[in-house]
């Protein structure tokens, strides 16, 4: 398929010189080639209007301007690390990579991540409302965190199992490569991002989370751990 721009610059030349009125490239791999181009133009174009809209969403419900920017960011990582994953195990293989695997994967895994991002990050500002933020991250882990990793792991199991059954079946190869790709994504998301990095960087930024909410602003409940009065919770 890498080849295609180079074959259809050689036909071009050659209709110029016997001043052919019209000419082309036709076969799978000049339509898989132009569909990869489209897709990866589309990609760029998503992207930033999918991270925006997904920022604006977690601000309204985070109150917040800074936990969206580094929640957002783990989505990013746990994406890049996941797409690593597959091309290391696939393309690498020798197997190769469908085209529009960069597309499915980071659209599904950003849904998914802000979605667990969400649950986490509103228990964790429920919870800090009474105790301090260390703490609150602790309880909000401990509540929320069989909910995101058994949805994880069903989620991920379930596509496992489609790569696995696919993986048996004539011309299967592309769409088991997808479907590992997206449960690989998943568990580093529920595994890694979700259980390590967003919770650390909640505790290591502090009363900033919430910045500029009310809990932004230095206060007696910061070394108390007990809310003013008429604050609304964190």
């Amino acid at each position: 398929m890498a080849q295609v721009p180079a074959i259809r610059a050689a036909v071009a030349a050659v209709a110029r010189d016997v001043a052919a009125r019209a000419y082309g490239v036709t076969g799978q791999a000049p339509v898989t080639y132009d569909i990869s181009r489209v897709s990866d133009h589309d990609l760029l174009r998503i992207v930033p209007v999918a991270i925006a809209a997904i920022a604006i969403l977690l601000a309204l419900v985070l109150r917040s301007l800074v936990a969206p920017v580094y929640l957002i960011v783990s989505v990013v990582l746990s994406y890049l690390a996941a797409f690593g994953l597959s091309v290391l195990l696939f393309q690498s293989g020798g197997g190769g990579l469908p085209y529009f695997v960069p597309f499915l994967m980071f659209l599904f895994l950003l849904a998914l991540g802000e979605d667990y991002n969400i649950l986490v990050m509103t228990r964790i500002r429920e919870e800090a409302s009474r105790v301090p933020l260390r703490q609150a991250v602790r309880t909000a882990l401990a509540r929320t965190g069989s909910t995101v990793t058994s949805a994880g792991l069903v989620l991920a199991g379930t596509f496992g199992v489609f790569a696995l059954v696919e993986g048996t079946q004539p011309g299967g190869a592309p769409y088991q490569a997808v479907l590992a790709s997206l449960a690989l994504g998943i568990l580093l998301d529920a595994f890694v991002v979700r259980t390590l990095l967003v919770p650390s960087a909640v505790a290591l930024l502090g009363r900033l989370n919430w910045w500029p909410s009310a809990y932004g602003a230095p206060g007696p409940e910061l070394s108390s751990g007990r809310p003013l009065a008429g604050t609304p919770g964190r």
